[in-house]
């Protein structure tokens, strides 16, 4: 592989990092939002419902796919996370059923963390092949010069 692949590639690592952090802000600032019905089956080909019977903006959860792409990098998919929710007691909540049950986000605030520790890494890892990359230009800069 070249220099530039390598740099390419490390390029390409570094906007799947800023990709699975963007989605694990997303994940968390949300986790309170109101959550697609726990009981909500999604069909393929049909639309997904953006609002609940109230007229609230439903929230439902992501999660990035990272697959290697050979000499090209990292390629990184969005899905939504299946369930989107789960069903609690809750009466007091506003999208509550007669029963007194609430859907809540299918959020873990600890694999979420894994998840942005793992983006961290594989950023910090990334800059680290950059880095080097530079460095061997400089070196091949000089012994040309």
């Amino acid at each position: 592989m070249s220099i530039s692949g390598a740099l390419n590639t490390a390029v390409s690592g570094i906007l799947a990092a800023g990709n699975q952090t963007r989605n694990v802000a997303s994940n968390l600032a949300n986790i309170s939002s109101v959550a697609a019905p726990a009981d909500e089956v999604l069909r393929p080909g049909q639309p997904i419902p953006e609002t609940n019977a109230n007229g609230e903006t439903i929230f439902r959860p992501t999660e990035i796919q990272s697959t290697t792409t050979g000499a090209a990098g990292v390629r990184t998919q969005t899905s939504l996370v299946d369930p989107a929710s789960f069903p609690i007691y809750n009466p007091s909540a506003p999208d509550a059923n007669a029963d007194g049950i609430s859907s809540v986000a299918n959020v873990s605030i600890a694999d979420e963390t894994v998840n942005l520790i793992q983006a961290q890494r594989q950023l910090e890892a990334n800059v680290a092949v950059l880095r080097t990359g530079d460095e061997l230009l400089d070196e091949t800069i000089d012994i040309l010069a």
